[in-house]
């Protein structure tokens, strides 16, 4: 199949911000370049007004000073010929000489003006001036030895002031116009740069980074757009997918090569998807799938089943062959929610359904499993409790010494005596304290309880027995060796009557840590088991770097011993591998005689099982160390078994 386009959808941005500062920075320096012209040609206008009216005012007065005597003498010529002195002014317009009763006495007017003084002029008592109109209106008396004695009465029009004031504002407005083309030019230079910025953003905003699919955002904008699109009428399914295990990638191979590892299953699964559907990564390990229009259980297995496809061919990274293996969760709207968080949440429910069936495989959510998911949140909440409660317990369970059929020591199993739900086991409530974080505060009780009852054999009289406890990967993470320091010191048993179990998993996530706190162990005495051995990532390469002195082969290769020849000769590979390096090798979950002479004939050290004992209380331990007292074997025949008290026994 082959590649196609990435997203049929279109993501609902935010208004551009490029847009708003460019309109921002348009305006502004329009409106900036505006005023400060409008400011300047009024400042212009007003200056040259102010002279204006200086000049005619100057004139006034001299022409008032040289008519003095002419008013007084009362003579017309005189007066005509001083007041056509004024024609040197292209603004005056026209000019009366009045004697002391208001006559006339003597007039001045331009050849385009020749009208005598408009009976709308100001006529004025007093000196000065005034503007109207287009018109300025100046008054000057006239006096003769400081008796006034005439007025004289001058207008000038405003013309050649506005022709003035109109060049500048030509000038202006060019001015205006050449600043204001640079701003724009240098607005969409600073436009492409915001644009490729906000180009940026919207990567950043609506796609990942590492692997180029549709976010967490964009996913739950695109969930709710296909909800209000399609309504009710219109079914489409939603994928969560997440991958099993990718902590051990990272950890060992890198953040770059898990970031590679990313890339192409990204690309592996957008091949195998619909060319309608689309992909999203919302972080982490985790993976999403919109399937719009599709309902009904066929479809729905068949989407599961070509979201699997891209888990069947391992993946190359970095000269290393993955195989990637994923849970995944299926909810389809409207039939399991009518709402996108409820509808997110379903697929979650039903993932996490995926990863307790054993991970790598897919569910399709039903309405039980959000009641199972209802009981594990009450679980969750009545754990935090259980502690302080006294409501958790260990039971043992013998670990047998094949050669001479006597237990060697035991293995302590959790168990939880819930108020209202009776007895809960470990499968129910791990995996549970392992993601709260709670299973570190379990894991120091069981510590300090499995040790205060092995000090309490041995001050009973029997030394050299001792007891196995398994820790968590989150225990090691905080620092074993404290851990395990106080619980010794607060029993006072001794170290080498303690055995810690730890998985293939815990021991890979950060081997360089575990080598250093394991080391440490070690050399206090403490024994170091890998359980469940052969069902992880099992390699020599970590497993002799790890200071450990025993092997337990995982229930699962003994359980069709030795019918089986696949499984037997797993179990043989492990037992001679670990015979090779020295460790002690315990087969698990041993039931029938004929898997214990399996073992046996092949040189397993240790077995494990229903074939010796059911996990049981500190009690019955004690019974079965004082028949150990006894010569001769203790287990010659699995009925003898029988002995140990039935109110005692618990289901493993």
């Amino acid at each position: 199949m082959k590649e196609r386009r990435q997203d049929p959808f279109r993501v609902q941005q935010e208004p551009r911000l490029g847009n708003r500062l460019m309109r921002a920075l348009v305006v502004s320096s329009g409106a900036a370049l505006l005023i400060a012209g409008l400011i300047f040609d009024g400042f212009v206008y007003l200056s040259l007004r102010g002279a204006m009216v200086e000049d005619l005012t100057m004139q006034a007065r001299i022409a008032a000073d040289n008519t003095s005597a002419a008013v007084l003498f009362d003579d017309p010529l005189a007066a005509a010929q001083t007041l056509d002195a004024l024609r040197a002014s292209r603004a005056i317009l026209h000019a009366d000489l009045h004697d002391a009763n208001g006559r006339v006495i003597a007039r001045y007017g331009t050849p385009e003006e020749h009208a005598p003084l408009d009976a709308a002029a100001p006529i004025s008592n007093e000196s000065g001036h005034t503007v109207a109109g287009d018109r300025i209106y100046v008054t000057q008396l006239v006096q003769e030895a400081g008796r006034t004695v005439g007025s004289l009465h001058i207008v000038a029009t405003l013309g050649p002031l506005y022709r003035r004031v109109a060049i500048h504002v030509a000038m202006t407005v060019f001015a205006t116009g050449v600043a204001f083309a640079f701003a724009f030019v240098l607005a969409i230079r600073i436009r492409r740069d915001i644009d490729a910025t906000e180009a940026r953003l919207d990567y950043l905003a609506y796609y990942d980074a590492v692997t180029g699919l549709l976010n967490r955002r964009a996913a739950n904008q695109q969930i709710q757009r296909l909800i209000d699109t399609m309504g009710h009428h219109e079914g489409f399914a939603l994928v969560l997918v997440d991958l099993d295990d990718f902590k051990t990638v990272n950890d060992t191979l890198g953040h770059a090569c898990g970031d590679e590892l990313l890339r192409k299953f990204a690309a592996r699964l957008k091949h195998h998807m619909r060319p309608a559907d689309v992909a999203f990564r919302l972080g982490g390990d985790e993976f999403l799938i919109l399937a719009p229009r599709l309902s009904g259980h066929g479809p729905l297995q068949a989407l599961g089943q070509a979201a699997q496809q891209a888990l069947e061919a391992p993946i190359a990274v970095a000269g290393h062959e993955i195989r990637v293996r994923a849970s995944m969760g299926i909810a389809q709207f409207p039939r399991d929610a009518v709402d996108a968080a409820s509808l997110v949440r379903a697929a979650d429910i039903a993932m996490y359904d995926a990863k307790s069936q054993g991970k790598n495989t897919f569910t399709v959510f039903h309405p039980d499993m959000e009641r199972d998911a209802r009981q594990r949140m009450r679980l969750d909440a009545d754990l935090r409790l259980a502690l302080e409660r006294d409501e958790l317990h260990l039971v043992y369970q013998p670990i047998i010494d094949l050669k001479q059929r006597r237990m060697v020591g035991v293995e302590a199993l959790l168990r939880w005596r819930h108020p209202e739900l009776g007895l809960v086991m470990p499968g129910e409530f791990i995996a549970l304290a392992e993601r709260s974080g709670i299973i570190v505060d379990i894991g120091q009780w069981v510590l300090h309880t499995a040790c205060r009852q092995v000090k309490a054999w041995a001050d009973s009289g029997h030394p050299g027995f001792y007891v196995a406890v398994n820790v968590s990967a989150r225990q090691i993470r905080r620092g074993l060796r404290g851990q395990i320091d106080s619980a010794l010191a607060s029993s006072g048993a001794d170290p080498r009557s303690l055995e810690i179990e730890i998985t293939e998993h815990s021991m890979v996530e950060d081997i360089q840590s575990n080598v250093a706190q394991l080391a440490l162990l070690s050399a206090l005495g403490v024994g170091v088991a890998v359980d469940d051995f052969g069902t992880g990532l099992s390699s020599l390469a970590y497993l002799k770097r790890l200071p450990i002195n025993k092997l337990k082969i995982d229930r699962t290769f003994v359980k069709d011993v030795p019918s089986e020849g696949d499984d037997g000769a797993i179990a043989l590979a492990i037992v001679s591998m670990s015979r090779s390096l020295g460790l002690t090798v315990v087969a698990e979950g041993v039931e029938t005689e004929a898997q214990q002479d399996f073992f046996s004939r092949h040189g397993c050290d240790c077995a494990q099982g229903f074939l010796y004992s059911r996990p049981v209380e500190p009690e019955a331990i004690a019974e079965l160390l004082q028949r150990h007292a006894a010569p001769g074997p203790v287990w010659p025949q699995p009925r003898q078994v029988a002995r140990v008290p039935a109110s005692s026994l618990e289901s493993s």
